[in-house]
């Protein structure tokens, strides 16, 4: 390579998404800031069930606040990505409406319909349109700090969640805590990504001319896998695809039989937590030695931590670095995404 990945950084990466990824573990602790002096207005009790609205960037806060929270909450966790709502969300059915902007039509559309079945809600934002309405109709609310992409926002979406949910009395204490401690190991690894030549680097090079598809976990990394698969599409400009173990075993791993040349230009990559159900790392594995001869490359990634928390936020801070480095060896700008705003563009000419 002519240029060194410092100088395309220098070169590309106009809008600083560098920086946006360095500073998750900051958003993870200044949401901690934040939430320390907000004091719910409404009471929410008999509370059944929590449904999160969200799109893009703030839905998969939803998802990574739901595992993390999974074996520390009292009620399930739903995540609606959908102008609609089920028809079993009722008045004991916490929302939590979550739009970046303000302005996301699905969440505000899912919204309505929250507010005709008498639903508690709690507004996310960083302003825009669902502020407005959560002033109007006297909800809670929490301003998340705006400048960033919705994507980039990721420490502020997952973790104001998590820590509203332990406030409300939700979610174990517990889990919060580990979330606290696992900043600095976060940092740490930030500061290691950030160095001119690092793993995640090493591994976009590998996958930035092929399509990767990604295999996670039921339990736990499928949503690191949900994550990376959207990063290497908005950061990377990159199609890739994602499915779970052991799901995969019962459909996909068939799909492995023709097309070759086709199959010859996809990388496989397992993404694998210590924690992973026995059944899973040994389907993994076999998996692993049947498509040998089918995929162009096979990659695992793991990381290493006190516990699966910590493990997974490391995981998902891992998996965005190795999509900012994709993005810088496909030749792009990280932070622009114009085929969406086209498509939001051509959306409201219709209308």
């Amino acid at each position: 390579m002519s240029e060194t990945i410092l100088d395309l950084n220098t070169k590309l990466d106009q809008s600083d998404m560098r920086g946006a990824i360095t500073g998750f573990p900051n958003q993870i602790k200044k949401s901690f800031s934040i939430m320390s002096s907000w004091v719910p207005h409404k009471k929410y009790r008999d509370i059944q069930n929590i449904m999160v609205l969200g799109m893009g960037g703030s839905a998969i806060g939803g998802d990574v606040a739901r595992v993390l929270a999974q074996n520390a909450c009292t009620v399930p966790i739903f995540v609606n990505r959908s102008y609609n709502i089920p028809e079993w969300v009722g008045s004991k059915t916490l929302i939590l409406a979550s739009s970046y902007s303000g302005g996301t039509e699905e969440t505000l559309s899912a919204f309505a319909q929250c507010r005709e079945r008498d639903c508690p809600i709690i507004v996310l934002s960083t302003g825009g349109t669902i502020t407005d309405y959560a002033g109007e109709y006297d909800l809670d609310k929490i301003t998340i700090p705006g400048g960033y992409q919705p994507r980039a926002a990721l420490g502020f979406s997952f973790s104001l969640i998590l820590i509203l949910l332990s406030r409300l009395g939700f979610v174990q204490n517990y889990i919060i805590e580990i979330v606290e401690k696992s900043i600095e190991s976060l940092k740490s690894l930030s500061i290691e990504m950030n160095k001119a030549e690092n793993k995640a680097l090493t591994i976009a090079e590998n996958i930035h001319t092929t399509c990767p598809i990604i295999y996670g976990s039921e339990d736990l990394t499928w949503v690191a896998a949900v994550r990376f698969r959207g990063q290497l599409a908005e950061n990377a400009k990159m199609l890739s695809f994602h499915h779970h173990f052991p799901e995969q075993n019962h459909n996909e791993i068939e799909g492995w039989t023709v097309n070759p040349d086709i199959m010859n230009r996809f990388s496989i990559i397992w993404l694998k937590d210590e924690d992973d159900h026995p059944g899973i790392q040994a389907r993994m594995r076999i998996s692993a030695t049947l498509l040998e001869s089918n995929a162009g490359s096979q990659i695992e990634i793991s990381q290493l931590g006190a516990n699966r928390v910590e493990r997974l936020l490391k995981l998902i801070h891992y998996t965005d670095w190795i999509s900012y480095y994709a993005a810088l060896l496909n030749n792009v700008d990280p932070t622009p995404v114009k085929r969406i705003q086209e498509l939001k563009i051509k959306i409201s000419e219709e209308r």
